[in-house]
C-alpha cells in the first residue's frame, strides 16, 4: 500500500500560509511591500480590532490588469524577478510571489485595482485561496486590497493572537519601519477610526521621525553620513537623551529594507561606547545603501535577515557614521527641573496653608479709613505726651497682612520642628531645624517616621553595637564594629533595604504609592504604547498608577513609595522594556528585575553627604538584616578589614 501521497493545493497553501502569515502585522508587511514595489507615492493603511477582523492598504501605485488580477492569487505569481539570476541582484521588496496566495488561504480577500491605461478597474473577491467572483468596478488609480476576518479557515489559530490592543501595536511598528525607511512617500495610519501616524512624504528623514517618535526624539536627532568601498551609510541617530533599556529604537534598512543584525548592531553600540550607562541602548534611523550583488535577502521567508559580501567593510562604515556624527555634535546634556521633584521646604507652606484656613474660619472685621485732621491730631497728642482719656470704645485692629503670621508658629504647640530630610529613608532631626522658625504639623513623633520606611526589625533583637568614623567621599560609611573596621556602601546598603520592603509589599499585594505632585507625561514608540495597555494591571501591582494621555502618551499620576523622587520616564520606560521581552506570565524572575529597577532608582546615591542621624539610621537597618550582605544586582555591601591586616600595611606585624 503506498504511503506517500501529495497533499493537495488547499493543504499546501494553508502550510505557506503558516509561514508567512503569522499574525495580522504579517498580512500589512506584505501588503505594505507590495505597494512601495508598485512605485506608489501615498499609501493608507487601516484596521479595525487589531486587524483580526478588518485591514485595508490602499497605494496609488501602478495597479494591475484584470488578468493580472486574477493571476497574483496563484502561489509564486510575481512580477519582481523572471529568471534565476534576478535572486542575486534583488532590488524590490518582495520577490517570493507567496504573499497574496498565503493571505487568500486564510481570509477573506478583497482586490480593487486599475491601472493607468485601463479605463475600468477590477474587483476580486477570494476566499480559501479560490477566486469567488471577478468583476468590472469604478476605482481610482492603484490598488486597494481589503482583508477581513483574518484566520477564518483556520480557527485554532485564533488562540495564538494577543489581544486587539497588542496585535495593533505591532501593525503599528511594521508601519512605522516603512516611513522611516522611505520618507519620500506619504503614509497614513488609521486604527478603529483614528489617525495615528501620517508622514507628508517630503524625502526628509526628521520629517518621518517626528511623524514616529515625536518631537522630543526629533530634536535630539543627529544626521550621519559616512561612504566608503561602495557602501553609503546615511540616516540619523539621537543622543544620550534618547536612550531605551532595549534595542527596539535601533533600526537598520539595506537598500530600504528593514532588517535585524546583531553585527550592524554592534556596530552602532560600539561607536556610542563611551556616551550611554550601561544596559542603555541608543536610537537610530541608519539606511545602508550598496549594490545588490553585495547582499543576500534571500534566506528566510520573513525576510528579516541579511547576509554581506564583505561584512568588515559594512562594520566599518556603520561604525564611523555613528562616530563621526556624535563627534559633530555638542553632547552637553541640558539642565532642566524634573517635574516629579517634590519641594524641599515644604514647611512654610503648611504653615501658612494652616494659618489661612484659620483665618478663612474666623470672623474678618473691616477698619473704615480715619480722616486725615483725625491722624494729625493723633499725632499730635502722642508728641506732646498727652494722655487723655478717650470715651469712644476701643476701634477693632487691622487685619494683620497674610505674610506677618509666620512667626506666629512658635505660639502653636501643636507644631514639631524638624528638617529637610537630606535622603528620604529617614526624616532626622537636628540643629538648623531648630534655628529656624518653620516646621510641618506632623501627625507623629519624628522618632518614629524610619520605621515605616525600613525594613522591619524585631523588638527583641538588640541594637548593634558600632561606632562611626564618617563618611568618605561621600560614598561610603567608615564604620568600627566587633574589632574591624568596615566599609559601607550607602547606595548599596539603602537600595537593598528598599528592595526587601518591596518584595515584601509586592508578596502581599501591597505596595504603597505616593501621589505625585505634578504627574508625569511619557510619550511611549508604538510597541512601549501596546505593551503598557497590555500590563496596565502589572504596573499598578509595582506601584505606578498610570492612564492613556492623547496618541501613544501616558501619564502617571503615582509611584511606589520606596521609589523616592526617582526620574519616572527612565523608571516607567525600563519596566516596560522588561515587560516586552514576549513572556506570556510575570514570573519570579522578571518581577525581581522590576523590583531591583525601582529600588535602585529610589535609593540614595553615590557623592550625597549624609549627616550623622542619617548614616546611624541606615546601619541599624542594614546590620540588622541576617545573611545579606550584596546589593539586589548582587555588589558587595560591606568590606570589613581586620586589625591585623591593617597593621600589616603599616609594617606594626609582619
Amino acid at each position: 500500500m503506498e504511503k506517500i501521497k501529495v497533499l493537495g493545493k488547499h493543504i499546501s497553501d494553508k502550510i505557506a500560509a503558516g509561514e508567512v502569515v503569522e499574525r495580522p502585522a504579517s498580512v500589512i508587511k506584505e501588503l505594505l511591500e507590495n505597494a512601495v514595489d508598485a512605485g506608489a507615492s501615498t499609501i493608507c493603511v487601516e484596521i479595525k480590532n487589531g486587524g483580526i477582523s478588518y485591514m485595508r492598504v490602499t497605494d496609488n501605485g501602478c495597479g494591475m490588469s484584470r488578468k493580472d488580477t486574477e493571476t497574483c492569487i496563484l502561489r509564486h505569481a510575481t512580477s519582481k524577478i523572471s529568471t534565476e539570476d534576478d535572486l542575486n541582484k534583488i532590488v524590490t521588496l518582495g520577490f517570493r510571489g507567496e504573499a497574496l496566495s498565503s493571505i487568500a488561504a486564510v481570509s477573506k480577500l478583497e482586490i480593487y485595482t486599475k491601472s493607468k491605461d485601463e479605463d475600468m478597474g477590477t474587483h476580486l473577491v477570494a476566499q480559501n485561496g479560490e477566486v469567488l467572483e471577478v468583476a468590472d468596478a469604478g476605482c481610482p488609480d492603484g490598488t486597494t486590497m481589503v482583508v477581513r476576518e483574518l484566520f477564518c479557515t483556520v480557527p485554532a489559530r485564533m488562540k495564538f493572537l494577543k489581544k486587539d490592543s497588542t496585535e495593533a501595536g505591532y501593525i503599528e511598528d511594521i508601519v512605522a519601519r516603512l516611513c522611516l525607511s522611505r520618507p519620500e512617500i506619504s503614509i497614513k495610519f488609521i486604527n478603529n477610526g483614528k489617525e495615528l501616524i501620517f508622514t507628508p512624504g517630503d524625502n526628509q528623514i526628521s520629517s518621518a521621525i517626528y511623524a514616529v517618535y515625536g518631537k522630543d526624539i526629533k530634536n535630539a536627532m543627529i544626521e550621519a553620513n559616512f561612504e566608503h568601498a561602495g557602501v553609503r551609510v546615511f540616516g540619523m541617530c539621537g543622543k544620550a537623551s534618547t536612550a531605551r533599556p532595549n534595542r527596539n529604537m535601533e533600526n537598520f534598512f539595506v537598500n530600504g529594507r528593514f532588517i535585524k543584525s546583531p553585527m550592524l548592531a554592534r556596530a552602532v553600540e560600539e561607536a556610542y561606547k563611551n556616551e550611554l550607562m550601561t544596559g542603555k541602548f541608543p536610537t537610530c534611523v541608519l539606511n545602508i545603501s550598496l549594490s545588490p550583488e553585495q547582499v543576500d535577502i534571500n534566506i528566510h521567508p520573513t525576510k528579516l535577515e541579511a547576509k554581506f559580501a564583505d561584512d568588515k567593510n559594512v562594520y566599518h562604515c556603520v561604525y564611523w557614521a555613528v562616530k563621526n556624527a556624535l563627534y559633530s555634535a555638542a553632547f552637553v546634556p541640558e539642565v532642566s527641573e524634573h517635574k516629579s521633584i517634590k519641594p524641599q521646604y515644604v514647611a512654610p507652606q503648611t504653615v501658612r496653608k494652616e494659618i489661612y484656613q484659620m483665618k478663612q474660619k474666623a470672623p474678618k472685621v473691616s477698619v473704615p479709613e480715619e480722616p486725615k485732621q483725625m491722624v494729625q491730631q493723633k499725632m499730635t497728642m502722642f508728641e506732646s505726651g498727652a494722655k487723655k482719656a478717650s470715651t469712644k470704645p476701643e476701634e477693632p485692629k487691622k487685619e494683620i497682612p497674610f505674610e506677618t503670621f509666620i512667626p506666629a508658629v512658635d505660639e502653636n504647640p501643636a507644631v514639631h520642628k524638624t528638617e529637610e530630610p537630606r535622603v528620604s529613608f529617614a526624616p532626622i532631626e537636628t540643629k538648623k531645624a531648630e534655628e529656624e522658625n518653620f516646621a510641618p504639623v506632623l501627625e507623629e513623633p519624628v522618632k518614629t517616621a524610619p520605621k515605616e520606611i525600613v525594613p522591619e526589625v524585631t523588638e527583641t533583637k538588640e541594637a548593634p553595637v558600632y561606632k562611626i568614623c564618617g563618611q568618605v567621599f561621600h560614598t561610603y560609611i567608615i564604620v568600627e564594629k566587633d574589632g574591624k573596621m568596615l566599609m559601607v556602601d550607602q547606595h548599596a546598603a539603602h537600595e537593598r533595604l528598599r528592595y526587601e520592603k518591596l518584595l515584601r509589599q509586592y508578596k502581599a499585594r501591597e505596595v504603597v504609592s505616593q501621589i505625585m505632585l505634578a504627574p508625569e507625561v511619557v510619550t511611549l514608540t508604538s510597541a512601549e504604547f501596546s505593551c503598557f495597555l497590555e500590563n496596565i494591571e502589572t504596573l499598578e501591582s509595582l506601584g505606578f498608577q498610570a492612564e492613556e494621555f492623547g496618541s501613544r502618551e501616558i501619564i502617571v499620576r503615582t509611584t511606589p513609595m520606596e521609589a523616592g523622587e526617582c526620574n519616572v520616564k527612565d523608571t516607567v520606560l525600563e519596566i516596560l522594556g522588561m515587560l516586552s521581552e514576549g513572556r506570556k506570565r510575570i514570573d519570579d524572575e522578571l518581577s525581581s528585575k522590576m523590583l531591583y529597577s525601582i529600588a535602585c532608582k529610589g535609593a540614595v546615591k553615590a557623592n550625597a553627604a549624609l549627616s550623622q542621624e542619617e548614616m546611624k539610621h541606615l546601619l541599624d537597618e542594614i546590620f540588622s538584616l541576617e545573611g545579606i550582605n550584596t546589593c539586589p544586582h548582587g555588589r558587595p555591601i560591606t568590606i570589613e578589614f581586620t586589625k591585623d591586616f591593617i597593621e600589616k600595611q603599616f609594617k606594626r606585624i609582619v
